[in-house]
Parts: C-alpha cells; sequence; structure tokens
C-alpha cells in the first residue's frame, strides 16, 4: 500500500505565486486578526469610562435617595415631637443623620439644619401646625474621576407638627421653597 500526499492547490495568479516565495511570511501580513485586536484596545478604554460613568451615576442617585428619605424622617420625627412631646435641634440632626444609611456623618453636622416656623403667625414657633423643616446639603465626591469639588445633593423636608411641642425657644427656620 503506498501514501501519497499532494501538496494543497496555490491560489493566485502565478506571478503572485512566484513573487510570493521569497517572503515565506507574507500570509501573516494578510491575515485580519491583528486588526480585531487593534480595534479592540481602542474601544475597551472608551467603554471602561462609561461603565465607570454609569456606576457614579448610580451611586449619585443612591446617596440623593437615601439623603431625601434621611430629610424626611428627620422632619417627622420632629413632627411627632421626637416621641416624648419635647424636640431639640440635636435629637432631630441626630435622627437625620441615622437615617441617611451611612451616608451622612456625624462628625460633620453641619450637613443637616433643622428649624422650626411658625405658621399661624402665634408665637412661639412650637404650636400645632407649625412646621419642622430639615434641609440636607451633602458633597458627593465621584468615585471614577476623583478631581473637582464633587456635586452638592441637596435635600429638604417640611412637616407640620402633629401637636404642641414643650420645648422653648426653638430655633427658626426657612420654607424649603426659600432654598
Amino acid at each position: 500500500m503506498s501514501l501519497h500526499v499532494t501538496p494543497p492547490a496555490q491560489s493566485g495568479t502565478p506571478g503572485e505565486i512566484i513573487s510570493n516565495a521569497g517572503r515565506p511570511l507574507a500570509w501573516l501580513r494578510d491575515r485580519n486578526e491583528g486588526q480585531a485586536a487593534l480595534e479592540f484596545m481602542l474601544v475597551i478604554p472608551a467603554f471602561v469610562i462609561f461603565l465607570g460613568l454609569i456606576v457614579d451615576f448610580g451611586m449619585l442617585t443612591y446617596e440623593y435617595v437615601s439623603i431625601a428619605n434621611a430629610a424626611r424622617e428627620g422632619a417627622r420625627y420632629g413632627a411627632t415631637n421626637c416621641r416624648d412631646g419635647a424636640c431639640s435641634l440635636v435629637e432631630v440632626r441626630d435622627q437625620t443623620i441615622a437615617r441617611s444609611g451611612g451616608i451622612l456623618s456625624p462628625s460633620s453636622p453641619g450637613e443637616v439644619i433643622v428649624g422650626w416656623i411658625d405658621r399661624d403667625g402665634l408665637s412661639p414657633n412650637s404650636g400645632r401646625g407649625d412646621s419642622v423643616v430639615v434641609f440636607v446639603n451633602h458633597r458627593y465626591n465621584f468615585l471614577f474621576v476623583p478631581v473637582g469639588p464633587g456635586i452638592p445633593v441637596m435635600a429638604c423636608a417640611d412637616m407640620r407638627l402633629e401637636r404642641r411641642d414643650r420645648t422653648t425657644g426653638l430655633p427658626p427656620g426657612t420654607d424649603c421653597s426659600a432654598r
């Protein structure tokens, strides 16, 4: 039994075959795999930046929702007279910070401003129907672009007192629409 192997047929004109005979690696030049790798390397940085911006926008939205909820929870706590009938600025501020999901820090209480508004025109500002206002001003710093001052994330909540607060000298507040 005889084994006979035929060489693969060469494509092209006889002139191309002869001119490529002196260059044994000429077939590498005509392949497209290198082009795909180059295109991938050009596109991947833009894709990673875009993905980072999506994550940053998601975190910004999360912080905004958490801070708005914390402001609302703090105002509700103040509107119910801090459960015992007497509120203070520190109690409402601490409740707001506690309800922020760890976004607001107790070491920076200046991010939370609490005040009471006399709605009925009768002094003091602690009567039933008057308002407690909680304003939160927090700065979000980007995760993937750590330059610049960041973006301010603000929330304000205004709730009416359900009953008269026994505390005297509550700090005056400013309406949410004025901010």
